[in-house]
């Protein structure tokens, strides 16, 4: 089975950006959307042309969402990770292992300056879901091997520690099956 395009995308502007600085990083992957066509305006066609709806945004995220085909687009600002785009793709990828049924593949930079790209992905969007209980994410991590760490919403394996595993980050359905949308990542 091949990689997805987005996969493939993730992997190339990966390549681009090995060993270079915060500075290079954004320069390099300006360029390599440009070359790529993975260029996107998020504040303007690509928004307008999928009838894009503002969504909740968060500290690190731009979001918004397509009611139609239920897929949520996220701008990562890049906020927890110190611009570091290479840092986020690892991010993604351990994310993406631990929860692909919330998956987020790539879909473009927004470019707001040659100094400053923001990385764009997209997500299924959970319809008629509610915030999970505290109770029920804990639950939830245990089974797949994750144990608490004593704070509130942390979790580790011993190998990988994610955090900000709290209700505004899960989803419960009425099936109560559980969708972790977002999590802080880091590798022991």
């Amino acid at each position: 089975m091949g990689d997805s395009a987005p996969q493939r995308d993730a992997r190339s502007l990966r390549e681009v950006l090995v060993g270079l600085n915060r500075l290079e990083q954004h320069q390099a992957a300006a360029q390599w959307a440009v070359a790529n066509g993975r260029a996107i305006d998020m504040f303007g066609t690509f928004a307008k042309e999928r009838h894009l709806l503002i969504f909740q945004s968060g500290n690190e995220c731009e979001n918004w969402i397509d009611p139609i085909d239920n897929v949520l687009y996220k701008m990562n600002t890049l906020t927890h990770v110190g611009e570091d785009i290479l840092k986020l793709l690892d991010r993604i990828d351990i994310y993406n292992s631990l929860f692909p049924e919330t998956a987020m593949r790539l879909v473009g930079l927004q470019i707001m300056s040659p100094t400053s790209v923001f990385p764009v992905f997209a997500q299924p969007f959970i319809k008629n879901a509610v915030f999970a209980t505290n109770e029920a994410i804990k639950n939830y991590m245990i089974s797949r091997g994750f144990i608490p760490t004593g704070e509130e919403g942390k979790y580790s394996d011993g190998n990988i520690l994610l955090w900000d595993i709290k209700p505004k980050n899960v989803l419960q359905n009425h099936e109560d099956t559980i969708f972790v949308i977002d999590a802080e990542i880091d590798k022991l």
